[in-house]
This record gives C-alpha cells, structure tokens and sequence, in this order.
C-alpha cells in the first residue's frame, strides 16, 4: 500500500508536467495539510526556473491548504533576493512565483504575514505586493505605494492598493504632488508621470471642495498631468476651480496632437458643459474669425470638435431638464 507521503511526493513531481499538473494540483489539495510538507520541501529544493509552473502550483497549494509552516515558505518565497539572479529569463519567471507568494498573504490572519508585506514595499516592486495590500487596505502602505506609482507594470495595481485605502490617503497623495516620496527606499523627485497618476487617483478619493492650492497645475508642462488636473478640478474643485479647470481643457483640446488626449479632454468639456458654455461659444466664435474650416481633411479642427461638444453639451442640457 502506497503511504500518504509518498503519494504527495508522486503527485508533485507531476506539477512539472504541463498535461497533469492541474489534476495534481486538485489531488494534492484533497490530501490536506498533511501535504503542506512535501510542497514547502519541494519548493526549497527546486531550483528557479524560465518554466515556474511547478513552483507557481506549488504556492498556489500552499496559498490554499495555509497553516503555520505554510506561512514560513511562502514568506522565504515572496523574499527572495530576485537580484541575484543573473539570467533575466529566469529571473522574470521567478519574479511572478514570488509575486504569487506575496499576494497569498494578504490571505493569512498572522502578524507575520503583515510584518513580511510591509518590509516587501522597501524592495523592488512585485505586483503580488500591490494586490495583497488591496485586500488588506493597510494605509501604512500608502507611501511607498506612491512611489511605485512611476513604474507602468505596476502602477495599475499600486493605484487600486492606494483607493482601496479610502479618503484616508487622500493627505499622503496631496503631499506626494508637492514633496519627495520615497522610492525604493530612497528619496526621488516626483515625476510627470507619477504627477498625473496621482491626479487621476485623487479623482477617485477626494470630496468635493477638497482640492485648494492645484491650481497651478493646469500650466504644468506635461500635458497629461494638465489633462488629470482639468479632470480633477472639474470635478472636485470650488466653481472658480472649474472655470478654470475649463478653460485649461480647451486650451488643451485645440494645442494637443494626441487624439487620445482631445478625446479625453472632449468628453470631459461635454460632461461638464454647464460650467463653461459661453467659453465654447467663444473659443468657436474666435475660431470662425480666423477663418478655420469646419470639415475634418486633413485632420479633424479644433473648430469642428468645438461644434461637437456645443451640440453634445446642448442635448444633454435638454435632456436633464426633460
């Protein structure tokens, strides 16, 4: 008769195997915490890999069977000195195992799992550390989250992490956009980039009226930042605030050479119509009198999308009033 042991140890060397890892998978999580040894051994002796998909089973195991000595594994896992490994393939593929690992636990109500997630923020960024501080909402995240905020693979998940925390983050955000937050551990200039994804975060979080001294960021030199500021202030700010925030988006509108941008900045103007009617009225009046075409070749005008978002801005007028 085949002893339990050695039939978890049968099951996972089947994690490997692309055509039976999953039913393998099932079967040694039917097996219980009885198994949670042979997994912790498996991935403490397996070397990484360019194929981590027995290493990504086996935390998934791990994630799911928990327990003390599952929690010490998946530590060791999400803590790995990735920088030491010198092949980027492997590296890479390592990196989602740990990430993996990090995100689980988020799952574990142990001290230790938030101590080990907390000391994760001061590394290299993992998505896995993003997610879990999503679940736990853990607002002492929220400054190194910031600063993860100018890395395009994670910045996604660091600004769901960063909402999830509530208004709570609200003050951390607006001091980031005027201070140095630290980054890796040491301090950095804020970038435009980072700058715009803080706006567009703070869309999200802050009350209305809550956004004073921004003003200044509707002549910031990077349009997208510009772009976040009228979205923000047209939404948030005091009446003097969305006037303004609407002039800065027509300015913008009729300068940008991004269609993404004008389109962005168009449906913002129709949303907001009421604020700043008589300045569509006079940005087309303006336009007209420089003798600008109102057709579309070879490129739409800033006429015509004036004329757009006049007759939007109009119907749904219409439309609220009905």
């Amino acid at each position: 008769m085949i002893r339990a042991s050695e039939r978890t140890e049968a099951l996972i060397e089947q994690l490997n195997n692309p055509a039976r890892c999953d039913q393998a998978l099932l079967a040694i999580i039917a097996e219980g915490r009885s198994a949670v040894p042979a997994l912790a051994a498996f991935l403490r002796a397996s070397k990484p890999s360019s194929l981590a998909q027995g290493r990504l089973l086996a935390v998934e195991g791990l994630s799911i069977l928990k327990g003390a000595s599952a929690l010490d594994v998946l530590i060791e896992v999400a803590e790995e000195h990735l920088t030491d490994i010198s092949d980027p393939a492997i590296r890479l593929a390592e990196e989602s195992v740990a990430s993996r690992a990090a995100s689980a636990l988020a799952e574990f109500a142990d001290a230790r799992a938030r101590a080990a997630l907390l000391q994760l923020l001061d590394a290299k960024p993992l998505l896995g550390v993003a997610e879990a501080f999503e679940k736990l909402k853990d607002p002492r995240a929220v400054p190194s989250l910031v600063g993860w905020l100018d890395e395009d693979f994670i910045a996604d998940a660091a600004g769901r992490a960063i909402v999830a925390c509530g208004c709570i983050a609200v003050p951390v955000l607006l001091g980031s956009l005027r201070g140095r937050p630290p980054r890796y551990g040491h301090e950095a200039g804020i970038s435009p980039r980072r700058k715009a994804r803080i706006l567009r975060i703070l869309c999200e979080l802050v009350l209305p009226g809550g956004v004073q001294n921004l003003d200044d960021l509707l002549d910031d030199p990077d349009a997208a930042v510009r772009l976040n500021a009228v979205r923000l202030l047209l939404s948030k700010g005091a009446l003097g605030q969305r006037r303004n925030a609407f002039r800065a988006g027509l300015k913008l509108l009729q300068s940008s050479r991004d269609d993404a941008q004008r389109i962005d900045c168009e449906e913002l103007l129709i949303a907001h119509f009421d604020v700043g009617h008589e300045l569509i009225e006079e940005a087309i009046a303006h336009r007209r009198l420089m003798g600008e075409s109102e057709g579309f070749w070879p490129r739409e005008t800033a006429l015509a999308i004036l004329l757009r978002i006049r007759s939007k801005g109009k119907t749904a007028r219409r439309q609220i009033v009905e």
